[in-house]
C-alpha cells in the first residue's frame, strides 16, 4: 500500500488535481493532507517530515497539490514498478540524469553553449527523464519520455516515492532545506550516497505547474551545493550545478556572461 501525503494551501487546486485523481484510483490507499492554509509549516521538509512519521504504508508518496494522476492504475503501476527495483531509495516521475564529462570546465561550457544560443531544450532531452505534462498550455515536458525504469542522479519535487523501510532513518533536510526547494534533489543525492537507487518511473502525470526559480531558491541551492560540495556536478531539473557557488552563480545569472569570463572563473577556481 501507498501512503500519500500532500501539503494543501490551495484547496481549489487540491480538489482539481490531487484529489480528483486519488479519487479515480482503484486500490487501496492511506491519505494524508496537511493543511498549511495558515502557514504552519515553514518548509515542506518539516511538514513531509512530521506527517511521514504517522504513515503505515511500505510507500511514502509525497506529492504536489496540483499533480493529476493520469490513470486509474497509477498507484498499483507504481507498486509493480518499485517492486522490481531491490535497492530502491528513491523513485519518482521526473529527473535528471547526471552527465558523463571530464572536468567542469567541458560540461558547464557545454551547458553555457546551448543556453546562450537558445537551445537549453536539447540539455532537457539529453538528460531529463519523464512522462509529465504540464503547465496550462499542458505541453510535454521537454525530457525524454521512458516506457521503463530509469536510473537518475535528482529527481524532482513534484511527486517522490520513499520506500518506508528507508524513511525510517532518512529523513527530509530540514536545515539545509528549510524552505519549499529542493529537497528532492538533497533526499536523491543523500540516499544515493548511501548505496541506495534514484529512479524515475514510467508513470504518468500532469503538474499544472512548470516550477519557479526565486530568491528563496537560490539561497537553498547555495546551501545544497555547499552540502554535496563532492558530486562536483549536480544536474537539476531546473538546470546544470557545479558545487562552487560562484560558478553556478554564473551560469544561472539572468545576464548571460561570455564563455571567456566562465573559462576564467573555472580556471581561477580550479
Amino acid at each position: 500500500m501507498i501512503s500519500v501525503i500532500s501539503i494543501i494551501n490551495d484547496e481549489r487546486k487540491a480538489r482539481q488535481f490531487l484529489r480528483r485523481g486519488l479519487s479515480l484510483q482503484n486500490t487501496k490507499l492511506e491519505l494524508f493532507l496537511v493543511d498549511n492554509r495558515a502557514s504552519i509549516y515553514r518548509s515542506a521538509s518539516q511538514a513531509y517530515n512530521q506527517t511521514g512519521v504517522k504513515a503505515s504504508g511500505d510507500y511514502l508518496m509525497f506529492i504536489h497539490q496540483d499533480v493529476f494522476l493520469r490513470s486509474r492504475n497509477w498507484l498499483k503501476e507504481a507498486e509493480d514498478w518499485l517492486s522490481t527495483l531491490s535497492d530502491v531509495g528513491l523513485a519518482g516521475v521526473v529527473g535528471m540524469r547526471k552527465p558523463r564529462f571530464i572536468n567542469q570546465l567541458e560540461v558547464s561550457m557545454r551547458y553555457f553553449l546551448l543556453r546562450k544560443l537558445g537551445k537549453l531544450y536539447l540539455w532537457f532531452r539529453h538528460y531529463g527523464r519523464g512522462n509529465v505534462v504540464h503547465g496550462h498550455e499542458k505541453a510535454p515536458w521537454e525530457g525524454s519520455f521512458v516506457s521503463d525504469v530509469v536510473p537518475v542522479q535528482t529527481l524532482d519535487e513534484l511527486l517522490l516515492i520513499v520506500p518506508s523501510k528507508i524513511f525510517e532513518h532518512t529523513k527530509f533536510d530540514e536545515t539545509v532545506c528549510n524552505s519549499w526547494h529542493l529537497y528532492g534533489v538533497e533526499f536523491s543525492l543523500r540516499v544515493s550516497q548511501r548505496g541506495h537507487g534514484v529512479y524515475v518511473l514510467p508513470c504518468s502525470v500532469f503538474h499544472d505547474s512548470t516550477g519557479v526559480v526565486n530568491d528563496s531558491y537560490l539561497q537553498t541551492l547555495m546551501k545544497l551545493i555547499e552540502k554535496h560540495k563532492h558530486e562536483k556536478i549536480i544536474n537539476t531539473t531546473n538546470g546544470l550545478c557545479l558545487t562552487k557557488q560562484i560558478l553556478t552563480k554564473l551560469l544561472w545569472s539572468p545576464d548571460l556572461i561570455s564563455g571567456r569570463d566562465l573559462a576564467k572563473a573555472l580556471t581561477q577556481d580550479s
